[in-house]
């Protein structure tokens, strides 16, 4: 455990019980490390605090959350959202309901998400999208705020986004646009922190992405910031993409650069002790040189602290000034942004006249034309990010499907993406389900397409059910030199890991090798899929008494008599001494495997 006590900071504006100090995202790539002790012991004195994404914790069971809860134990925790869509027409009941029970459970001080939009009309676009810039649209987010507020019960800060274009308004060429822009973005972020009366995570990377895209000073803006909102600071690193109109992009794949580490230090000057947390998503380096990027940031925040005698006033407010004319309404550019993301090419009839382009979609003239305004480079790279994003995590799940698919036929998982993003798209807010989501709708047209191997459905489900029992809890086998007795009117309780999958070919026979082209027998698999006590996925092969004496005992609970009298009958064996002691075999060792328990 984290022993470093940090010295009393001076006054502060952080939210009271809240760390200061450097802390860093809790990723996947390290947190094994984070819970091993000779692992963890890389980890410096001076991080303060881990940063979690609920999404990535909410409606899941088993390994994950234990292991946040274990985190927990050792290290301050703070939350941090991704899809919320403070900026969509309406908010998710639902999800707030699941988000406000996980902030209780783990006794969050407050929570953050971002001033943006993340979906439309049914779909999770899986990308933090920017808003019109005008009084009617800040006047709409803020009071989405004051709603989450009230529903969650917890202070709500909302994060400053980098942005590749501002919605309704053409690319900034020139250091007056520049300004101009900023201008804008800093009366429309007061206008919804004042009327929402709600704090502000700023980021300063994405300021410094902006200050750097279109040509702005990043210090300036942040003066003219409402300072004595903010709760937090975020940094990270960017980086310039020529393909993307050769913009920096906030990848959170890099180091954070010496301009976002001063800017940092900077606004620690002005305002005191806040928590400042290093995003890092993509490109994770092993936990010690991320320990060793901590201690930097924390040399320069100790330094900025240093500086900080008291906290200087905020610049004379500007919020009550309008933000200026409305770059169209918000349902319009969301509608138009979303077609340019999921339409299958776009592109031909934005390059020719993207007016029309957006009328033919249903947009008003006013609406058509302020969308038209950002131009068809900016409007691509808002339509690359997202659907690189989305279809990479496909790609990750269903790895030896995809190539598999294009080895039979070149370009066809591409293809069948293009076909669902714009038939259908992403529905879920939690980035995991959309693998899931793909192979539901791509099943029933590979089935019915000759071209396509028959097999190949079956073996997406299988990549797909691995990734959920991987999720699941780590199980423990039953005691050694200890034999399992089960009553034969007693129930058994089987483990969280447990999935029960059937397939029409025995797919689960085939090499882990992508590269591998082998032909799985066309014969009908029934698979117990579970975890074992290494978090490894192991799989069953189930006779068809055993299955159906299973199914019984695992989804209708019944007792073991009733399950071997019914699971028996439906397989058409009889019941007796040679297949009880079939079964006896079959139940020590699921027990032994750790996998069930008597209820």
């Amino acid at each position: 455990m984290n022993s470093h006590q940090h010295p009393a900071p001076p006054p502060s504006q952080a939210i009271s019980g809240a760390p200061t100090g450097i802390g860093l995202g809790l990723r996947w790539a390290f947190i094994d490390d984070v819970l091993d002790e000779e692992a963890a012991r890389a980890l410096p004195d001076a991080l303060a605090f881990f940063e979690v994404s609920p999404e990535n914790y909410m409606r899941r069971g088993g390994y994950f959350p234990r292991a946040l809860r274990r985190v927990g134990e050792r290290h301050r925790l703070l939350t941090h959202g991704l899809m919320m869509n403070i900026g969509g027409q309406a908010l998710d009941r639902e999800y707030l309901d699941q988000l406000r029970a996980f902030l209780g459970d783990l006794g969050a001080r407050y929570h953050s998400d971002h001033l943006c939009w993340t979906g439309h009309d049914g779909r999770c676009l899986q990308d933090l999208l920017p808003l019109p810039m005008s009084d009617a649209v800040a006047d709409h987010v803020a009071d989405n705020i004051r709603r989450v507020q009230d529903h969650l019960g917890v202070p709500f800060a909302v994060e400053n986004i980098s942005y590749y274009a501002a919605p309704g308004l053409p690319p900034a060429r020139d250091a007056a646009a520049g300004e101009e822009l900023a201008t804008r973005e800093l009366a429309f972020t007061r206008r919804v922190l004042e009327r929402a009366d709600c704090k502000l995570l700023l980021d300063v990377n994405n300021v410094h992405v902006n200050a750097t895209n279109h040509g702005f000073d990043a210090w300036r803006f942040i003066e003219r910031l409402p300072l004595s909102r903010v709760i937090q600071l975020h940094v990270a690193g960017g980086e310039r993409r020529a393909k993307l109109d050769n913009l920096v992009i906030d990848t959170h794949g890099a180091d954070v650069c010496p301009e976002v580490q001063a800017l940092m230090g900077r606004v620690i000057a002005r305002v005191g002790p806040l928590p400042v947390l290093y995003e890092r998503d993509h490109s994770i380096p092993p936990l010690a040189t991320l320990a060793r990027q901590v201690e930097a940031l924390d040399r320069e925040y100790q330094s900025a602290l240093a500086r900080h005698a008291e906290r200087t006033a905020d610049a004379p407010a500007e919020a009550a000034a309008s933000v200026g004319d409305d770059p169209g309404t918000l349902a319009g550019f969301q509608a138009g942004l979303s077609r340019v993301i999921c339409d299958v090419d776009p592109t031909p009839a934005l390059t020719r006249d993207p007016s029309e382009f957006f009328t033919s979609a249903g947009l008003s003239a006013g609406d058509a034309e302020a969308i038209a305004r950002v131009g068809a480079a900016r409007l691509d790279v808002y339509r690359q990010l997202p659907r690189n994003g989305i279809q990479g995590v496909i790609r990750e799940f269903i790895p030896r499907t995809r190539a598999r698919l294009n080895r039979a036929i070149e370009g066809r998982f591409g293809e069948d993406f293009a076909r669902w993003m714009d038939q259908r798209g992403p529905r879920s807010r939690y980035l995991r389900d959309l693998p899931f989501e793909f192979v539901t709708w791509v099943g029933p047209r590979w089935i019915e397409d000759p071209a396509v191997p028959d097999y190949l459905v079956d073996l997406a489900r299988h990549e797909l059910v691995e990734f959920e029992v991987a999720a699941a809890p780590a199980v423990g086998a039953a005691p050694e030199g200890e034999a399992p007795s089960f009553a034969l009117d007693r129930g058994l309780r089987f483990d969280d890991s447990v999935r029960r999958v059937e397939y029409r070919h025995a797919v689960h026979e085939l090499p882990s090798a992508r590269a591998d082209d082998t032909t799985p027998p066309r014969e009908p698999t029934r698979l117990l899929v579970y975890r074992d006590d290494r978090r490894g996925v192991r799989f069953l092969k189930l006779s068809a008494v055993a299955d159906a004496v299973i199914e019984r005992l695992r989804v209708r609970e019944q007792i073991i008599r009733d399950a071997l009298i019914e699971g028996a009958r439906d397989a058409g064996e009889a019941l007796g001494d040679e297949l009880l002691g079939r079964m006896s075999v079959l139940l020590a060792d699921l027990a032994a495997r750790g996998i069930v328990s008597v209820r």
